[in-house]
């Protein structure tokens, strides 16, 4: 059996506390705040370990440091943790390789990866990321109903820690087997996750249970045995500082990038009149109605006194029955009393094109003709193109589609516009901001992030000798798959 580079071994801690794994998730916060940061200095700079290898075909040996470093302190988290309760010693806060803690992760070999793998590694990992997401509950089961909600991950490893949980705390057991099992389902998955950082080469098929690696040669250290820390000189509050501004600046970046994006394509959509039209949407109903209310204007005369092509809205409707429509906007009030006691279908949500209603109490018939009220502030009578036009102020109104003749069974294709202002400048704007922070963010993360790495690194790879043979980069060969009894 050839010798997988990632070795993620364990050894459990007799006797386990009864009631301890009840509380971990609270002891456990500080990590999970910490881990957040550091998992988003890990996908930058593991794109950024992907572009080095295309461009160089070398994977920077500060980077693979800082990323190995990471899964290192993951792993410890989630031993100590949720992913496999194996000891109750509480994980430190470092990068750095502890080899009396009982749970360990390191990486034989220097990464090797072809050039072009970061093109194709997450093609080949889809099978792995299936196996291993049904093992570890990346499905969820959603309870829902009218005064509670609940998402419940369904998988080996949440099944698996309660019951383990559960032996704790009524026998002060913890069967073998199932610790084995999770053991094993976190190797494979930090296995998954080192391949797509591209650390490791393609993973074995394997489900490799216990506590040791199955290929462990029989002069390797036992796990935990008392060894002399490599702790690492200087301080760290430069690079940590560096890294936790780049990934809180990283945040504001994508928000500027996106909203950028966003109205930029969305200005794309304006008409030469400033304009953004819908989708049709296809609007019926039994009633006398269909009304889209609690539409609430405030302060419009600020936007429309200081903008001209701001404040516009039109609405245009096509009979799906060949009878007249009527379209109109009204004060909410006006169209309440026009309708009281009468039944009407409310818009209650459009997603699309596809519209949802909410039926308002009272009874189907016909009302009186909606063109013989004098309380419209816009409306319009027609079969095809019938097109109304407002001018917003403030206010609360309603707008409403019926039969010209006030008769039950409406049906129009009606599609709605808005008029918005230029937003090609306030879109660059955020999207040049945008991405100069973001620029900004991945520089302070791969400062911070390769400095820390530095401080955990071994010496770099020496190169080949000349006529000598060096270990065949990642991904030379197919993916193989080996199976164990």
């Amino acid at each position: 059996m050839n010798r997988y580079p990632l070795r993620v071994e364990a050894r459990r801690d007799e006797p386990l506390s009864r009631w301890l794994w009840l509380v971990k998730w609270l002891l456990l916060i500080p990590h999970s705040l910490i881990l957040a940061v550091l998992w988003v200095g890990f996908a930058v700079l593991t794109v950024v370990a992907y572009l080095a290898v295309l461009i160089t075909g070398r994977y920077p040996h500060a980077i693979q440091a800082y990323n190995v470093g990471v899964l290192r302190w993951t792993w410890r988290v989630g031993y100590y943790g949720y992913q496999a309760l194996g000891t109750d010693r509480y994980p430190p806060f470092t990068l750095a390789d502890v080899p009396d803690y009982p749970a360990r992760l390191r990486v034989d070999e220097p990464a090797r990866p072809q050039r072009w793998l970061p093109l194709v590694a997450w093609l080949f990992a889809i099978p792995h990321l299936a196996l291993v997401g049904a093992l570890t509950g990346a499905a969820t089961l959603v309870f829902d109903s009218d005064t509670v909600g609940a998402d419940v991950p369904i998988g080996v490893v949440s099944a698996g820690v309660l019951i383990a949980g559960i032996g704790l705390l009524f026998a002060g057991r913890y069967p073998r087997g199932l610790y084995d099992l999770l053991v094993g389902i976190a190797r494979w998955s930090l296995r998954v996750i080192a391949y797509l950082a591209l650390l490791t080469p393609y993973p074995p098929f394997r489900l490799d249970q216990g506590e040791r690696e199955p290929d462990d040669a029989p002069d390797d250290p036992p796990i935990g045995a008392p060894a002399r820390r490599n702790v690492p000189e200087g301080s760290v509050a430069a690079p940590v500082t560096a890294l936790v501004a780049g990934v809180i600046l990283l945040l504001p970046a994508v928000g500027a990038g996106m909203a950028g994006g966003a109205l930029l394509a969305f200005d794309r959509a304006r008409d030469r009149a400033g304009y953004v039209t819908s989708p049709l949407w296809q609007l019926s109903t039994a009633t006398a109605a269909v009304t889209s209310e609690d539409i609430t204007i405030e302060n419009a005369d600020v936007w429309t006194r200081s903008l001209a092509d701001v404040g516009g809205m039109r609405i245009i409707a096509d009979s799906a029955s060949g009878e007249a429509v009527f379209v109109g906007i009204g004060r909410r009030a006006d169209v309440d009393r026009w309708l009281a006691g009468t039944a009407r279908d409310r818009i209650s949500d459009v997603t699309g094109r596809t519209v949802s209603y909410r039926r308002e109490a009272g009874a189907v018939r016909a009302v009186p003709a909606p063109g013989a009220q004098d309380f419209w502030l816009a409306s319009v009578t027609g079969t095809s193109g019938a097109e109304v036009t407002w001018r917003v102020v403030d206010g609360d109104f309603a707008v409403v589609l019926a039969n010209a003749d006030g008769s039950t069974g409406v049906s129009a294709d009606v599609r709605a516009a808005v008029q918005v202002p230029d937003l090609t400048g306030l879109g660059a704007g955020l999207l040049i901001t945008g991405l100069v922070l973001g620029v900004l963010a991945v520089l302070l993360i791969v400062v911070g992030g390769t400095a820390l790495g530095r401080r955990h690194t071994g010496p770099p790879m020496p190169p080949a000798p000349p006529g000598g043979t060096s270990p065949p980069p990642y991904g030379t060969d197919r993916p193989t798959v080996t199976t164990s009894t």
